[in-house]
């Protein structure tokens, strides 16, 4: 007979749970504070094991210096962190109770009233008006701890590689259905039910940001999607796919070309892939991602398509709910950036080229910095596909 520990299973051992929430710890007593308050999920789920598509209504997760960590949230939900978390702790706030009336109540119950609060000011899950509420109901003001969990988040144990690894075949997968399934006279959404069914069909969850199938001029659109346009004739196809395994995220970037389109598309195919492996050449540990980024960067300007490539080279990955599958806000390979890369870092690089208005070219890979280089994450040919 099948049980709920056969269905959700702790993603990883209690012993790395503990030995995370002991390294945020550490940080806390040097910020001089008690007890942690985090509403973003990607800490929430690090921490506790803890995730569900509810996040968008409010849950908290206290983490005490001193003392087990518990979670605030709605009563439908309170199951489900017994479910999924490492620790059985768990409050729960009826859907008409002031949520920091419940916050208050779990603070006094807890004995940590009067403790010294800290709160991540930076949460994307933690509005202005719910930081107002939290500050009149505490009738003081937390110290802001933003970035506190992240910078434990960034160094990756194995097991996490592993999880990131295993979102790497699923891009793969993705890809490889989406590539083809390209053809004239089909259209983008075509090219992306594709995608999505090789992604899902290779054991990915819901991914972290939506992919991106996109054709012709609409590829020169920033963070555009599938939208029903037809594949004609000399367009140049982007991809950049995406693969979700435990919640850790990775991405794959690819583009083809339909017909015979101008020189000029292909030329700056090629500049976007000979960038990216620029970038590759240049990881190891104590480089720089400044180091990275100009790596990439010079390359593409070498060609002459500087103006198109308006942004960083990548970015860290990792966690990720929705709306993002990065861990941009943690680490981003950008030019002068003074982050010094170590083993076991994870990275998407993406140096894409996009010209509003004519379309946009790509090709990314996700790497884990080793000791001596990097191991590629994304295993797909880097070949153009031609149609």
């Amino acid at each position: 007979m099948t049980t709920m520990e056969d269905l959700y299973p702790l993603p990883f051992s209690v012993e790395e749970f503990r030995a995370r929430n002991d390294a945020v710890r550490r940080r806390m007593q040097e910020a001089g504070v008690d007890v942690l308050l985090l509403t973003s999920p990607e800490n929430i789920y690090y921490l506790s094991g803890y995730h569900s598509l509810g996040y968008f209504t409010f849950q908290m997760m206290f983490l005490p210096v001193d003392g087990e960590p518990f979670i605030l949230t709605r009563y439908l939900n309170t199951d489900t962190v017994r479910i999924m978390a490492w620790f059985d702790n768990v409050e729960g706030y009826q859907d008409t109770e002031n949520v920091f009336d419940a916050t208050w109540r779990c603070l006094e119950k807890y004995g940590l009233q009067n403790a010294r609060i800290a709160s991540q000011d930076d949460a994307w899950f933690f509005s202005v008006k719910q930081y107002r509420d939290l500050v009149a109901r505490l009738g003081r003001e937390p110290v802001d701890c933003s970035g506190i969990v992240e910078q434990v988040r960034m160094i990756k144990s194995d097991a996490e590689v592993a999880y990131i690894r295993r979102a790497g075949e699923c891009c793969a997968a993705s890809m490889t259905a989406a590539m083809d399934a390209i053809r004239p006279g089909a259209t983008d959404n075509d090219v992306s039910a594709a995608g999505h069914y090789g992604l899902h069909k290779a054991g990915s969850e819901y991914l972290g940001h939506s992919a991106q199938f996109v054709t012709g001029i609409a590829a020169g659109t920033a963070f555009e999607c599938a939208k029903r346009r037809p594949i004609r004739d000399n367009d140049v196809f982007y991809i950049e796919a995406g693969g979700t395994y435990e919640r850790y995220n990775a991405m794959l970037s690819r583009t083809a070309i339909i017909g015979k389109p101008d020189q000029r598309w292909v030329d700056m195919a090629l500049a976007s892939r000979d960038s990216l492996n620029a970038g590759l050449a240049a990881i190891k540990p104590g480089a720089t991602s400044g180091d990275v980024d100009k790596a990439a960067r010079d390359v593409i300007e070498k060609a002459g398509f500087a103006e198109g490539f308006r942004h960083r080279t990548g970015y860290a990955i990792g966690i990720g709910f929705p709306p993002d599958w990065g861990e941009g806000r943690i680490a981003s390979l950008r030019e002068g950036d003074p982050l010094v890369l170590e083993p076991n870092m994870v990275f998407h690089l993406i140096p894409d080229i996009k010209y509003p208005g004519e379309g946009g070219v790509v090709f990314s890979e996700c790497i884990r910095v080793t000791e001596t280089g990097y191991e590629l994450l994304t295993p797909y040919s880097q070949e153009i596909v031609y149609r």
